[in-house]
């Protein structure tokens, strides 16, 4: 233990004596610890940090595929059929994700509420932070038991954390809940991207009872709706719960062939399913790819303080010679070497830490174009930190092992006898720093052409075709239910708006949807093609439609390639009508006119809908999809509550949010505008180009620092060994070399080593960027553009880097330079 803190004072020492090297060495580390630490924390919000239950390690997901029909959620009935049989697990309980409109004292809010199992809490193993949670006994009964429970967020934000909430009546869409109790901190709910902010039974009144979700939930088995979790027995292995879901899958797929033909259960960690369960693990191959970048710039800062620290250990070679002379010993040197090297990383991680803590602040602040209490929290916590000195005594070793190695191997002898000019030692010496700074060369190289894949993928993003125009258009989201308006009333208000909106100056149109392109709110059904059966064993595949009012293509400029648009006479008493897409069309009725086909949804109650029209296929869940079937319809013939007001107008956008708020306030001053932005903001979300805005700033950042730490490795290089062989060009000068001769020699020397880490990067990038396809939008990972340039400018910038220190050795006094030892 002595010996440890002797070595870490002298480490200290010596880190004192040479600020300029320690602030170079910290900065370095720094930064590449800072990227390594923010992706971390990142990859640990999204996947690592367990739910904040007991024992979160037992709690899986259970998804449920079916060929047709890729969702991951089960029916009521089928929910009952595992609970009851599966042996390897102590409980299973479920959850359904609905918007509602909460009104407490008179005042209402639009809101995420999970309609749960009476044994999800439970299950869970929470305790409340106030009150009671729903209990198991809870949720049996077709309209029973109307509790609520609300999250701890959402009490601290709408009630300031007061316990007198607690008792309170309020109404969940018009109806009346009783709040009983309040989540505990920290606990969000167990969909991972949402803070949810509150609970109710699943028997709990939410629908009117004329819904067909209120008469079928319990018994429909083609309703899929529920997110299944369950907490395994103890003991029991995932292995176990797969083969007990599986028999139980088979028998379900035998007794009920109509629904459940062909039907599989995949089991799931928690961890791996978030915020959904996906097959092709798409979250974990993202974080993993990332993960791989930080790692090389990592890598590239490791590859730059080596060399730094083997400069500083040939400038200290005679004091190690002498010291070994005097009896230190081999270890004692290499000791003290690493303890510097050390030394380095820790401040370096110290700092990486609070620069991550900065980021990851950023990050989490970023606005994801929704009022919905959608959060990530990537604050640093254990893992972190643990993690974070796992980088550092990794980056000791990779930055320090060669450099006090060759310092703990001085020899007095060898040091007096040949000094380092042209003794094989310094040859080894400079090859050991041209491969890092190859090394350097190549990692930069990598981390730019994906920078500059993602960078373009931006850009295609941002000009590709949506099927529809969102320049000047304002999207205020707006539901009637928080201020309790029945349908009448509802019909009435939406009708009185959107006359009032046209009549604004500057309005170009108006119109309403249940949701908007790329937006977090979307609807689907089975469809059923009306004299066309569906095979036995198979089931109607689910489409994704929208409900919107007359003027809406019109509003959003999607382009009507025949047939008509909405009219105002597609009312509820008149016969039900649908729009279609082109790829719904094509798909459903191949070399057909498909204006007056009709088809069947269950929510149609089994009135046929006819097709009127066909528009052109744009995006509509995210900007990453294919094209995908799609239909609308008259939001008149089915009336929901929760609507965009989509308002188009001939000035900027922006400045006509004042002016459609008081509109809206006019005609129901208590109505909250939970979001009003114009719909480019919108798209800025999750579902549209937020991941491609930070792959091409994180990438970027990270494609940059590494260029920089490889600009300095050849700068430093071609520095180092400029002033190493200056008593050669001083011979060379004096025996009548000329200057440009000097200069070829050292740019030469500088080259070489950055076209073998040009041509070794190019190899390393045309292998890794081929399994970033899936992250691209409409590039290709080996888009000979990308490489050329990247190429091309990181070799302008390296030999720019090479020329200062070669130019400065072309200046050489040839007197001078014959006396230089």
């Amino acid at each position: 233990m002595f010996n440890l803190w002797r070595d870490l004072r002298d480490g200290l020492r010596g880190l004192r004596k040479a600020p300029g090297f320690a602030a170079i060495g910290i900065a370095t580390l720094a930064l590449g610890m800072a990227v390594n630490t923010t992706i971390f924390s990142v990859v640990n919000g999204m996947l690592l940090r367990p739910l904040p239950v007991p024992h979160a390690n037992e709690i899986q997901v259970l998804a449920l595929r079916q060929a047709g029909n890729p969702a991951y959620t089960f029916s009521y009935p089928d929910y009952q059929d595992l609970r009851n049989e599966s042996k390897a697990f102590r409980s299973l309980f479920a959850y359904q994700i609905t918007l509602v409109g909460l009104a407490v004292d008179g005042q209402g809010d639009h809101c995420v509420i999970g309609r749960v199992t009476g044994n999800y809490f439970s299950a869970l193993e929470i305790t409340p932070g106030a009150g009671r949670l729903i209990l198991p006994t809870e949720g049996q009964t077709p309209g029973a038991d109307s509790v609520l429970v609300l999250g701890y967020a959402y009490w601290q934000k709408r009630f300031g954390g007061s316990s007198d909430v607690i008792g309170k009546q309020a109404e969940v869409n018009g109806h009346a809940f009783r709040i009983v109790g309040v989540t505990p901190k920290g606990f969000n709910g167990t969909y991972s991207v949402l803070n949810m902010d509150g609970y109710v039974p699943w028997s709990a009144p939410t629908e009117d009872e004329g819904d067909r979700s209120v008469q079928t939930t319990w018994t429909d088995r083609s309703d899929r709706s529920l997110t299944v979790m369950g907490r395994l027995q103890p003991g029991a292995t995932l292995r176990e719960a797969q083969v007990s879901t599986n028999v139980i899958a088979g028998r379900l797929a035998e007794e009920h062939p109509e629904v459940d033909k062909g039907i599989s259960i995949r089991v799931y960690p928690e961890k791996l399913a978030r915020p959904e369960p996906d097959a092709d693990n798409t979250v974990l191959t993202v974080s993993i790819a990332f993960m791989v970048l930080a790692a090389l710039v990592l890598l590239v800062a490791c590859f730059n303080i080596a060399n730094v620290l083997l400069v500083r250990a040939t400038v200290r070679q005679r004091e190690m010679a002498l010291r070994a002379a005097l009896g230190a010993s081999r270890g004692t040197l290499l000791r003290e070497q690493l303890t510097e090297s050390l030394l380095l990383s820790l401040l370096g991680a110290g700092a990486g830490l609070l620069l991550a803590s900065w980021a990851t602040g950023f990050l989490t602040s970023i606005p994801l174009g929704t009022d919905l209490p959608i959060t990530f929290d990537f604050h640093p916590d254990g893992r972190v930190y643990v993690f974070a000195l796992a980088v550092a005594l990794v980056t000791t070793m990779i930055s320090g092992i060669v450099p006090a190695l060759r310092a703990a191997r001085a020899d007095v002898g060898a040091f007096l006898r040949e000094g380092e000019r042209g003794s094989s030692a310094g040859l080894r010496r400079r090859f050991v720093r041209n491969t890092f700074v190859v090394a350097q060369v190549a990692g930069s190289l990598l981390l730019l052409v994906v920078a500059g894949l993602f960078v373009r993928s931006l850009g295609k993003a941002e000009h590709l075709n949506l099927g529809f125009n969102p320049d000047h258009v304002l999207d205020a989201s707006v539901d009637v239910d928080q201020i309790g308006y029945k349908e009448a009333k509802g019909r009435e208000f939406y009708r009185d708006l959107e006359r009032r909106l046209s009549a604004e100056p500057g309005v170009v149109s108006v119109a309403e949807a249940f949701s908007t392109p790329m937006g977090y709110i979307s609807a689907n059904e089975p469809v059923t093609i009306q004299g066309r059966p569906v095979a036995p064993g198979q089931q109607p595949p689910t489409v994704s439609f929208d409900f919107v009012t007359p003027g809406y293509f019109r509003t959003l400029q999607i382009v009507l390639l025949r047939g008509r648009d909405f009219q105002e006479t597609d009312t509820e008493k008149a016969p039900m009508v649908a729009v279609v897409n082109e790829t719904m069309a094509n798909k459903f009725w191949p070399n057909q006119d498909p204006i007056g086909k009709t088809f069947l949804i269950p929510d149609a109650k089994g009135k046929p809908i006819q097709v009127v029209g066909v528009v052109a296929t744009g995006k509509y869940l995210s900007v990453m999809e294919p094209p995908q079937p799609y239909f609308y319809l008259p939001i008149e013939q089915e009336y929901v509550s929760l609507r965009s007001v989509l308002i188009r107008t001939s000035v900027p956008p922006d400045n006509f949010k004042l002016r459609a708020e008081t509109e809206i306030r006019t005609l129901a001053p208590n109505l909250p505008v939970t979001q009003i932005r114009t719909m480019n903001q919108s798209l800025q979300g999750a579902n549209g180009f937020l991941f491609f805005r930070l792959a091409a700033q994180l990438t970027a950042v990270m494609g940059l620092l590494g260029l920089t730490l490889a600009v300095v490795g050849v700068y430093g290089v071609v520095s180092y060994t400029a002033a190493q062989r200056t008593h050669e060009i001083g011979i060379r000068l004096a025996i009548g070399a000329e200057p440009r001769h000097i200069l070829r020699l050292m740019l030469g020397q500088g080259l070489g080593v950055i076209a073998i880490g040009i041509v070794f990067g190019l190899m390393a990038a045309l292998a890794a960027t081929g399994a970033m396809s899936g992250m691209l939008l409409a590039v290709n990972p080996r888009d000979p553009l990308i490489y050329t340039l990247v190429s091309l400018f990181l070799c302008c910038v390296a030999l720019l880097a090479c020329f200062m220190p070669a130019r400065r050795a072309m200046r050489t006094d040839p007197l001078v330079a014959l006396r230089y030892e």
